[in-house]
């Protein structure tokens, strides 16, 4: 899978450092003066990294490895401790009793039980919230790039198992077959940044993969085969405390000691129904959301600290402080407050009081012949290292799934070693499998010996496997060659050199890019082509592959350059609102433009170009290739134009004056604006069909996350659910009944409303300007009583921003939508004040010739003051006529309105 972004960028002699895939500032496009040197995306480094993790797993990675550190300092002070003259202290601390009373009931346990079953439910409820991101936004969310590290962690869980149970079948030790299950990630992170410094980036993605599976199967062995006698009363009352958190995150309570309270009473719901107290807080950090940054949050958190430093008044100070964090999901706002109080905490005081362990000449020689030690010992010193190596190895021979760019198996074997390392869940279940002491120390013996032994294998394997790595080499041809009837070509299609760019249109170092091929162009000339090819990173940029679509769009309507100028030039516009906005600009046919985005028909020329990108090696954006050949190093103008001549294929340098800045493009046209509707009702039609798919049919999983995230409500026939015109609407998803779509009536209709469609179950309904947060268009009337799911804006969009598939369908709907809309609009739109003389005059002219049209009046419309605001025309009491294919006319003659509407002069 194709994701890195470089980000190393030199602007003159400054350097900038890079940035991650979520910046967000004004890039250059080509109306600013190019810059001069680009760093090309073959350079791996902390940038590659900042693109490939999201900030909460680059959080994990830093404060783990600190963490590591930490943890193996207290295991050693806890070992020294308990062997020291000073022992009988370290038994007598962590055996010393503390209880809770609650008038007659009392919970009472020796601290270091308080810690293993208290304090480590904050590093439970943590390993619960990652899990819960990397299932929303994080490396579970692409399902396809999880095979080989799924199987290798379900192999890494089942073979530690199966050799504790083959050593200690029949034994007391055999129900400690889970202590080898799991792999302390703090501690493999820390050791891989010791040992694999010079291991690609995507190795230590791949074991963070592996390690969210490793966790999932060692909880669930905990909560299922770790649990006591169970009591149903207070299993309960905890699953009651599931509900209470939910609800309040339902009603977006952001207090955290209502949650605090929520989880203490949990906790002793758990505690006292037998299943581990832990398992709470796993199960309560999965409940807590994670989605990305809100932009429409972060705007508005600008405006309230703005307003704030104009009026310092703590009720701004409140709202501002609320919206800042409304903007960044509970997951990592929780997740950055407590990871490094686990970290550099929980974690370690959960060390010193398990790993304090009196080693002697007796328990050396126990040890040593214990089926316990050998069992944990093997379990995961060998059983993780060929479960993980062989299960992945098998994996890639048989083609069920592919590795990472750059990872071989020789790094995985050598990250397999390093899976040993189940230092803090392997202690942890230790103490819930074993009552009998001696039984423990034995464990914790094999533990230990693990830890050092995969430690030193690592090393061994990172040193010799590492830099022998059976990965694959790299293409460096492009593959396929260019091809200038299918490629798009700037300059002579016949020119002697040639540079083809793998882009991403919302890709902040491609819109820096496109100085230095501006540059180049001009030192060049007619000698050389430029192609442009798709890499959209759509797990970085959310709207890279819908604006690849509207390049290609563009580009069936002879206009592919002037989109890919326009994009780059505005990539914080790159809504699909946006993207037809742009397409009015630049004088598309709309209904075409939105038709072919909203049903994917240039899709397949992006996989196409993805594909390629494959083939030839890219592994980011932008990569360039020269003459055919893939470009490595830095790709500034002069490092780019020094390659074109060495690789020149007439064999004589050229050299051209380098040409001056690429013009600014002028004022952009408005959109045209859909017409409103009346308030019309109707009742008792039949569904129509839906070719267009302007309407999708949601499947059973689609439909179930709709309910949950709107409001149920249940309708009667000719009951108005969106009034068209109204300002404040919902998104209606039908679930009984149906309901139907209506619009002003047209020519020759009368009165009566013109019925669009009628959709039954399962369908979903809403326009692209409501998403915008525009008026409606069309009225949504119940035409059967039935029931339907009700979704605001903002609920529709969090949705969306949590459910990569759901919103590529609804987006897609709504640009088909758009597209009927323009398709169904006829005539000619007027924006201005009806009782300005120039729009009597206008007036006249359109009644005479009978042209159709729609008047907007700016009194009633901000997007049609907007519109005059543009073309300087709202004081000057001037109309402006908007035609159908998107030309802006200013108080036009009336030969200028014929024209525009298609009519011919008569006489």
């Amino acid at each position: 899978m194709l994701r890195r972004e470089d980000g190393d960028l030199a602007v003159g002699t400054a350097s900038v450092g890079g940035t991650d895939g979520d910046s967000r500032r004004k890039r250059p496009g080509p109306s600013v003066p190019p810059v001069t040197t680009l760093t090309g995306a073959s350079r791996t480094g902390s940038a590659h990294l900042a693109a490939q993790l999201s900030a909460p797993a680059r959080r994990l990675m830093r404060s783990g490895v600190a963490g590591a550190g930490l943890m193996v300092l207290a295991t050693l002070v806890a070992l020294v401790w308990a062997n020291s003259p000073w022992a009988d202290s370290y038994d007598e601390l962590w055996h010393t009793e503390l209880a809770l009373s609650f008038g007659d009931s009392a919970i009472a346990m020796d601290l270091q039980h308080w810690v293993n079953d208290g304090l480590m439910v904050f590093f439970f409820f943590l390993i619960g919230m990652e899990v819960r991101r990397e299932l929303s936004m994080g490396e579970l969310v692409q399902r396809s790039r999880l095979t080989i590290p799924t199987l290798a962690a379900v192999a890494g869980l089942v073979i530690p198992s199966l050799l504790y149970l083959a050593i200690n079948a029949g034994g007391d030790g055999a129900v400690g077959w889970g202590i080898p299950m799991a792999t302390d990630t703090a501690f493999v992170l820390g050791a891989l940044a010791i040992f694999g410094r010079h291991t690609p980036i995507q190795l230590r993605v791949f074991l963070l993969s592996l390690s969210v599976v490793d966790d999932i199967g060692a909880l669930s062995a905990i909560a299922i085969f770790y649990s006591d006698e169970i009591d149903l009363l207070a299993l309960a009352i905890a699953g009651l405390c599931v509900l209470a958190f939910i609800g309040l995150s339902r009603m977006q309570v952001w207090r955290g000691p209502a949650y605090f309270a929520v989880g203490a009473v949990m906790w002793v719901a758990m505690y006292e129904s037998g299943v581990h107290a832990t398992i709470g807080g796993v199960v309560l950090g999965l409940l807590v959301s994670a989605y990305p940054p809100r932009r429409a949050e972060v705007e508005r958190a600008g405006s309230l600290a703005r307003a704030f430093r104009q009026s310092p008044e703590p009720s701004l100070a409140r709202e501002a402080k609320l919206s800042v964090e409304r903007a960044i999901s509970p997951n990592e706002r929780i997740g950055a407050v407590l990871v490094p109080w686990s970290s550099y905490v929980v974690v370690p005081v959960f060390a010193l009081a398990n790993a304090g362990v009196r080693i002697d000449g007796t328990l050396l020689e126990r040890a040593l012949t214990s089926p316990v030690t050998i069992g944990v010992f093997v379990g995961l010193a060998v059983g993780k290292l060929l479960g993980v190596g062989l299960a992945a190895a098998l994996a890639v021979r048989l083609r069920l799934g592919v590795l990472p760019p750059g990872v071989g198996l020789g790094h995985v074997w050598s990250g397999a070693a390093l899976t040993g390392l189940g230092f803090t869940v392997s202690l942890f279940v230790t103490d819930l499998a074993f009552d009998d002491e001696r039984l423990r120390e034995e464990a914790t013996i094999g533990i230990l010996a693990a830890a050092v032994v995969s430690t030193a294998l690592g090393a061994l394997f990172f040193r010799v496997l590492g830099r022998r790595s059976s990965a694959p080499e790299r293409p460096v041809e492009l593959d396929p060659p260019v091809d200038p009837a299918v490629d798009h070509v700037r300059g002579p299609v016949d020119a002697p050199l040639t540079l083809v760019e793998y882009g991403d249109m919302e890709c902040p170092f491609c819109g820096r890019a496109t100085g230095v091929v501006s540059e180049l162009r001009g030192r060049f000339g007619d000698d050389l082509r430029y192609v442009f090819r798709h890499l959209p990173l759509v797990e970085l940029h959310p709207h890279a592959q819908l604006a690849a679509e509207a390049t290609e769009a563009a580009g069936a309507q002879g206009r592919f350059w002037e989109m890919h100028d326009k994009l780059f030039a505005h990539q914080e516009e790159l809504e699909a609102t946006d993207l037809l906005d742009h397409a009015s600009a630049l004088g598309l046919d709309l209904e075409r433009f939105a038709r072919e985005l909203g049903d994917g028909t240039h899709a397949p020329r992006i996989r196409d170009d993805v594909a390629g990108a494959e083939a030839s090696g890219v592994e980011g954006t932008p990569t360039f290739f020269v003459n055919g050949v893939r470009h490595s190093g830095r790709a500034g103008t002069d490092e780019l134009a020094a390659a074109l001549l060495r690789t020149d294929p007439r064999g004589t340098p050229v050299e051209r004056s380098v040409a001056g800045p690429t013009p600014a493009p002028g004022p952009r046209p408005p959109t045209p604006l859909s017409p409103p509707a009346r308030l019309p009702a109707v009742e008792g039609l039949a569904e129509t069909e839906d070719p267009s798919g302007a309407s999708p049919r949601l499947d059973d999983r689609q439909l179930a996350v709709l309910r949950r995230a709107g409001r149920r409500r249940t309708t009667t026939g000719g009951e108005v659910l969106v009034q068209g015109g109204a300002s404040e609407w919902d998104f209606v998803v039908v679930l009984d009944g149906t309901v139907a779509v209506l619009e002003d009536p047209g020519p020759g209709d009368g009165d009566r409303p013109r019925v669009v469609m009628v959709v039954g179950p399962g369908r979903f309904l809403g326009g692209l300007n409501m998403l915008a947060g525009q008026r409606a268009v069309r009225t949504v009337v119940a035409a059967a009583p039935g029931t339907v799911v009700t979704l605001s804006v903002q609920r529709l969009r969090q949705v969306m921003s949590e459910d990569r598939e759901l919103a590529d369908l609804i987006m897609r709907s709504f640009l088909l939508r758009r597209a009927m809309l323009i398709g169904k609009a006829t005539g000619i739109r007027v924006v201005g004040d009806r009782s300005w003389p120039a729009s009597v005059q206008l007036q006249a002219v359109l009644d005479e010739h009978g042209i159709a049209h729609q008047w907007l009046d700016p009194a009633e419309h901000e997007a049609a003051r907007a519109v005059l605001a543009e073309n300087a025309t709202l004081d000057e009491e001037r109309p402006v006529v908007v035609a159908s294919d998107g030309r802006v006319l200013v108080d036009p003659a009336p030969d200028e309105v014929l024209r525009a509407a298609g009519v011919d002069r008569v006489g």
